[in-house]
């Protein structure tokens, strides 16, 4: 499933970053915490749904929708 897909409510487990996901995103989303294993949800939604903040870490970070699709997850239990 992809991060993008995350319904508000839910919580996930990050798994990974998708293939084909350039080096310079794939590395922002390393240094801001998008490691296998963490857990994520969604903090709040902008008025369009374009972005997303989302909490992670105890840190809440805005992603396009697009960079939303790159990340994989599972959802928590």
């Amino acid at each position: 499933m992809k991060l993008s897909n995350l319904a508000i409510g839910e919580k996930a487990i990050i798994q990974g970053i998708e293939r084909g996901c350039p080096a310079e995103v794939h590395q922002r989303f390393l240094d801001l915490g998008f490691v296998h294993g963490a857990e994520i949800h969604i903090h709040n939604i902008s008025p369009l749904k374009d972005p997303v903040a989302y909490s992670i870490y105890n840190t809440i970070i805005s992603l396009r929708r697009e960079d939303a699709e790159r990340v994989l997850v599972t959802l928590a239990n």
